[in-house]
């Protein structure tokens, strides 16, 4: 009984690695919540930056634990809204590309200035729109059962959930932490030449995501 609990807890830990490394790693590429987070950290300040860094994290733990319970079944069931799913995601990436083209001009909150809403929910809403994620997080449960890693107990299922979670955090928060360093030593003009720089990444990757979800490129 102990070498079973013992081999268990092992296998958690290995989930709990893998799913925070996978995390941390599909983070890396430009998208919606990163960029929200860092502009809002610019906008806001460190505090606020934070609280939507760990709000819009959360949607990971919630998307990797429902993917650890039904990954076969939530594939096949979202198998043929896929190409739809991605064409949703890419045209936000798109849309929002062009909105720090050309709309978005980076700089402190004005005395008095209210945010629109909380800045663990903002995060929050952001990281649930993202439906791609529980695509991802089904993928990883799947390759991992592929590896020998079939565990299915809560305790697998909870180091893989909170796995997924640490490392969307530790990427927002450093990405929190960039944003500090650029209000403080980038001028208005070098802030709004680093968000069009982060625009045309978006916009670019958004459109390349539109045309291959319609078979027009490879």
């Amino acid at each position: 009984m102990a070498e079973v609990r013992k081999f268990a807890e092992v296998e958690a830990l290995l989930f709990f690695v893998v799913a925070t490394v996978a995390s941390f790693i599909g983070s890396l590429q430009a998208g919606v919540v990163n960029t929200a987070v860092l502009a809002h950290t610019i906008k806001w300040g460190q505090v606020a930056g934070r609280r939507m860094a760990l709000g819009g994290a959360l949607p990971e733990l919630v998307y990797a634990a429902v993917a650890f319970v039904g990954a076969g079944w939530l594939v096949h069931a979202l198998g043929i809204g896929t190409t739809g799913i991605t064409l949703v995601v890419a045209s936000i990436l798109l849309l929002l590309g062009v909105y720090f083209l050309f709309l978005y001009h980076p700089k402190p909150a004005a005395v008095g200035e209210d945010k629109l809403t909380g800045d663990l929910r903002r995060g929050m809403l952001l990281g649930f729109a993202n439906p791609q994620l529980l695509l991802f997080w089904c993928g990883v449960r799947l390759m991992v059962v592929s590896w020998g890693m079939d565990g299915e107990g809560f305790l697998e299922g909870a180091a893989f959930a909170l796995g997924a979670f640490t490392g969307a955090i530790v990427l927002l928060l450093i990405l929190v932490r960039m944003g500090v360093k650029a209000q403080e030593r980038l001028s208005p003009t070098g802030l709004r030449r680093l968000f069009r720089g982060i625009g045309a990444v978006l916009a670019v990757s958004g459109a390349y995501a539109v045309l291959r979800s319609q078979g027009w490129v490879p």
